[in-house]
């Protein structure tokens, strides 16, 4: 029976411990791919003084809270219509539509938002000429002061979210967290006069808590090491206004060649990502207290 699991163990220390690891010792040094020099924690001071830093953070943080609110509040409003429908087609409908955007590349995803933000010929400039407001106008994408806001449009920069910003696979958690809320806890609530608000913030919400914590954990980790978007459109700039450590840890690593230094930024996005895990999981904990009066 053990033998069994020697492939799953060998892909998880392959695949998710050596990396780590392997990070780890090579921030430790100036290596560019083949040759290495120990410098210590030269890295991690150099970080400190990184003019990218200060940007990065900033644009981390303004993508990251756009992720967690189009991860939270969205796909919880569209799990609890789905989950309240009283026809099961219908349900089943609902659930085909908002999961399907998960089947399309994100790469087409992000490549149909550049079209929507062309300054020339996108949609969204046209309409705004068309409903008489050209002043409003902009070249989004090209704009330091709001290039990093359209990017956040964009769920927050992050991968597998479409149209209208309902996240499938966040949709999915919830309806699991709500279908598996005892029906016989909602018909004492119902028989006690309980209306549909009431139900939803005195039982619904407070038993999918789990869900929510599951949701949190994977968008803030989702978001903290996300580029994809911003080198599809935007590779940091204009300047610096769309920078995250993901793109210049990709841009250290594969443009600059300084692989230590783009090992230090990735030991940093861990221990940030863990501490997040670590205080979310012990502020979120499963309650299964409610008052339906």
């Amino acid at each position: 029976m053990y033998l069994c699991l020697i492939p799953a163990l060998t892909f998880l220390v392959v695949f998710s411990y050596y990396p780590f690891f392997s990070a780890f010792y090579h921030s430790l040094f100036k290596w560019d791919g083949v040759n290495s020099t120990f410098v210590g924690f030269k890295n991690f001071i150099d970080l400190v003084s990184d003019e990218r830093l200060g940007p990065s953070t900033k644009n981390i943080f303004i993508l990251t809270s756009a992720g967690v609110f189009f991860a939270l509040t969205l796909p919880l409003i569209a799990a609890v219509f789905i989950h309240n429908l009283k026809s099961e087609k219908m349900s089943t409908v609902y659930r085909f539509l908002f999961t399907m955007p998960l089947v399309i590349p994100w790469v087409v995803t992000v490549l149909v938002w550049q079209f929507l933000y062309d300054p020339l010929d996108g949609p969204i400039n046209r309409f705004l000429i068309a409903v008489g407001y050209p002043e409003f106008v902009r070249a989004w994408l090209a704009d330091p002061d709001i290039a990093i806001f359209a990017i956040a449009l964009i769920g927050g920069g992050g991968t597998g979210v479409g149209f209208p910003f309902v996240a499938g696979l966040n949709l999915l958690v919830y309806l699991s967290g709500l279908n598996n809320i005892s029906s016989e806890v909602k018909e004492a609530a119902i028989l006690e006069g309980a209306t549909s608000w009431q139900m939803f913030r005195n039982i619904e919400l407070p038993l999918i808590k789990t869900q929510i914590r599951i949701n949190l954990v994977m968008t803030i980790i989702t978001q903290l090491q996300t580029f994809h978007t911003i080198i599809l459109l935007t590779r940091g700039g204009p300047g610096y206004s769309t920078m995250v450590p993901g793109m210049a840890m990709f841009q250290d690593a594969f443009e600059f060649s300084r692989m230590g230094y783009a090992s230090a930024i990735g030991v940093v996005l861990f221990v940030i990502m863990l501490v997040i895990t670590l205080i979310a999981n012990n502020r979120l904990r499963t309650s299964t207290d409610f008052d339906p009066n």
